[in-house]
């Protein structure tokens, strides 16, 4: 398949290409090329017009990708299309720009910054019959894998960890903790209600109940690092892991879903499931955030 990407100001640019273009990668991706790319980026968000040079350099010159300016000529040319753009904010307006021609549209994290865009994305893939796929790139981890295949059904309580590093532009938990509350909701479900958050230098902590009795308690450290992770307690057992110890990269496999996801027009996750990980995220952010004074801790 012919994909368009939509944005080149993020690593997932050169991943995701390397991943399905360069035929000699350890872990290639068959079945879709990524052929044309539109050079946006957000010329107000520094994680953005920064790495947006690298990246379209490395996308064009090294994979051959054709860099177009015109979504007509993008869309002409696809068989389906990556909104990347690192931007949440973004997203749905670009989604608006493509969402009638009527092929299938994978929107990178965050979907959107708000359950009203969700709404209207949802709404806008029903009128036209779009496929729409959104998806954080640990829910198909080798580790997430096996905890769903050994059954979540006598699960208590949980810590899951990872980084929590900060934008403005996508407050709180939408830049990065999205992967975090996605990996938590892909295992547990949407029903999850924030009771407290509470921060130091360091880190921050959420702690959620599933069901009102299963106890969730969440790290995320405000530096960046790739050490995302948790421990599982059932009635009779306890699992542990460790998505940076995987064999394979977890790019790899939601790359496979996305592929997949092209050529069928089918995803194993709902929109519907991907608008409640948007609404937890808005009611942590909304959440007052206590201070905990001890900065050694």
């Amino acid at each position: 398949m012919r994909i368009g990407m939509i944005g080149l100001d993020t690593s997932h640019s050169e991943i995701f290409t390397s991943l399905l273009n360069d035929r000699s990668a350890t872990h290639h991706v068959p079945g879709g090329l990524i052929t044309h790319a539109m050079p946006i980026y957000s010329e107000d968000l520094p994680i953005s017009f920064e790495r947006y040079p690298k990246y379209r350099d490395i996308v064009e010159r090294r994979y051959d990708v054709i860099i177009v300016t015109e979504v007509d000529v993008l869309m002409d040319n696809v068989d389906a299309v990556i909104i990347g753009t690192v931007d949440g904010r973004n997203h749905l307006h670009w989604f608006k720009k493509v969402v009638s021609y009527k092929k299938p549209v994978f929107i990178d994290k965050p979907i959107a910054m708000s359950d009203r865009e969700v709404d209207q994305i949802i709404e806008l893939a029903k009128r036209y019959n779009t496929p729409v796929m959104s998806s954080s790139s640990l829910r198909f981890a080798d580790s997430v894998e096996r905890l769903k295949n050994l059954g979540m059904e006598k699960f208590e309580s949980g810590y899951f960890y990872g980084p929590l590093p900060m934008q403005k532009a996508m407050p709180g938990y939408f830049w990065y903790g999205v992967h975090t509350i996605e990996l938590i909701v892909s295992l547990l479900g949407g029903n999850l209600q924030v009771m407290h958050r509470e921060k130091t230098e360091r880190f921050e902590t959420l702690r959620l109940l599933r069901n009102g009795t299963e106890e969730l308690l969440v790290r995320g450290d405000y530096s960046w690092h790739d050490r995302f992770g948790g421990i599982l307690h059932f009635g009779n057992r306890t699992e542990a892991f460790q998505l940076w110890n995987d064999e394979r990269p977890y790019y790899a496999n939601l790359l496979e879903e996305m592929i997949g996801f092209f050529q069928t027009g089918e995803t194993k996750v709902p929109l519907e499931e991907t608008a409640k990980i948007i609404r937890l995220i808005e009611e942590i952010n909304g959440m007052g955030v206590s201070s905990n004074q001890c900065k050694n801790r």
